[in-house]
Parts: C-alpha cells; sequence; structure tokens
C-alpha cells in the first residue's frame, strides 16, 4: 500500500476530499519524523512506536581482506509494532504465507 493508496481509503472512510486526507496525513507524517530526529518517542496505541535509536558504530572490512572501513555510530529510528498489530500479523501468517 502506497501513501496515495492510504489517501484514497481514507477519503471514502471519513467522507472527506482527497487533498484534505492528503494534508492530514502529510502534516501526521512530518510530526513523527521531526519528533522522532529530536529524540522524541511516539507511540500511538495498538499500533506500534517510533523511537530514535543510537545505531553503534562497526569495524568492516572489505571482501578481498584488503581495506578496513570505521562505521561511526549513527542515530536511526526503529518502529516496534504493538501487541494487537503482532497478533494480526501472527493470525495472517497461520492463514497464508507473506509475500
Amino acid at each position: 500500500m502506497t501513501k496515495q493508496d492510504l489517501v484514497d481509503r481514507l477519503s471514502v472512510g471519513v467522507g472527506l476530499s482527497k487533498p484534505e486526507v492528503q494534508a492530514v496525513v502529510d502534516g501526521m507524517l512530518v510530526l513523527v519524523m521531526e519528533a522522532v530526529s529530536s529524540g522524541e518517542r511516539v507511540e500511538l496505541r495498538r499500533f506500534g512506536v517510533w523511537k530514535p535509536v543510537n545505531r553503534k558504530g562497526r569495524h568492516l572490512r572489505t571482501p578481498d581482506g584488503v581495506h578496513e572501513i570505521d562505521l561511526p555510530d549513527r542515530p536511526t529510528a526503529v518502529f516496534v509494532p504493538a501487541a494487537e498489530f503482532r497478533a494480526r500479523m501472527s493470525e495472517l501468517s497461520q492463514r497464508q504465507p507473506v509475500h
């Protein structure tokens, strides 16, 4: 499902125009990105949590074994699905394989 698919379905479901729904969806995504990138945790009950984490740096070697690369620590965001979301995914996997 793309963002446009989401807008299309929501506009029918809530009775708002597509541009109105598009503005709401875009606004929500911007708020989530701003909050997480500033270090806040964003929780949508029964859906999940986006939270900022610091990925630890690593020391790598190229496949030929000649060069070494140091990757520094870096901030990233992770999404942790809520229990209800995980349960629905579990039900789905029991009914059919996920593609």
